[in-house]
């Protein structure tokens, strides 16, 4: 058997194996591939993106100005994503890195009650309004993705209604406090009461400019609910005439 081992050609180059198995350079063995842990270091490459994008996040949330835990939400958010792009296709192929940030923001907005629209979200993004759809699109994604890793389930993020933006909006407009717990009130009133099939944030829209119609010598006018809102002045004429014949039960 010897004879045998002894006859058999050695390649150029080889190192010959000691009797424990495996070689390192210069003969001392190699060492089997590390294992990797649990709890180990994310790659090299998720680490980097996540500082980018963590940097990106504070940037447009403090630019939007959201509170901390709505940023710290987004960042998580972002981080799960993350840790997901190596098992399917890159999510934002051929997308700005603006518009999963902008997603992120508005799934962490949700989550915390303080829901901003995709028009908020998209201006605060280098594309500006044509960033709109994509962020729509990767919104989908992330809920679909991390529903998936939760086991299915659906991200709870909530339900926007229109008295998540009237207070806000309303601000936006200089209205007082007492005026803000009245549209806060009327909100309150048309979500139990009304049966109004529109966007929350156009109902909402539509609810502050039935209360500047109740003030006229305020000094506000449809365009300033358009600009202070972010809706279209025909879409709040809309919400306006859906709502006005239910005046009394909004502000009575």
């Amino acid at each position: 058997m010897q004879a045998e081992e002894a006859a058999l050609p050695r390649m150029r180059g080889a190192v010959p194996l000691p009797a424990g198995g495996t070689t390192t350079e210069g003969g001392r063995g190699l060492a089997p591939p590390p294992t990797t842990m649990r709890g180990a270091a994310p790659h090299p490459e998720i680490k980097a993106a996540g500082g980018d994008g963590y940097q990106a996040i504070a940037a447009m949330a403090d630019r939007l100005g959201l509170a901390a835990g709505v940023r710290e939400r987004a960042k998580d958010v972002f981080r799960k994503m993350e840790e997901l792009r190596g098992k399917t296709h890159y999510y934002t192929k051929g997308r700005s890195g603006d518009t999963l940030y902008a997603a992120c923001i508005y799934v962490a907005c949700r989550s915390e009650g303080t829901p901003r629209t995709f028009k908020e979200l998209a201006a605060a993004t280098r594309d500006g309004a044509a960033a709109r759809k994509d962020i729509g699109k990767l919104i989908t994604l992330i809920r679909r993705r991390l529903g998936d890793e939760a086991g299915g389930r659906a991200m709870d993020i909530g339900v926007v209604r229109a008295r998540d933006y009237v207070e806000r909006f309303g601000a936006l407009l200089g209205m007082g406090e007492q005026e803000l717990g009245e549209v806060l009130e009327a909100a309150r009133r048309m979500e139990e009461r009304l049966d109004v099939r529109r966007n929350p944030d156009s109902t909402a829209a539509g609810i502050l400019y039935m209360a500047v119609e109740r003030r006229p010598g305020a000094g506000r006018s449809l365009r300033h609910v358009s600009v202070a809102t972010g809706v279209a002045e025909n879409t709040i004429k809309q919400a306006y005439r859906e709502l006005s014949p239910h005046a009394e039960l909004l502000f009575g």
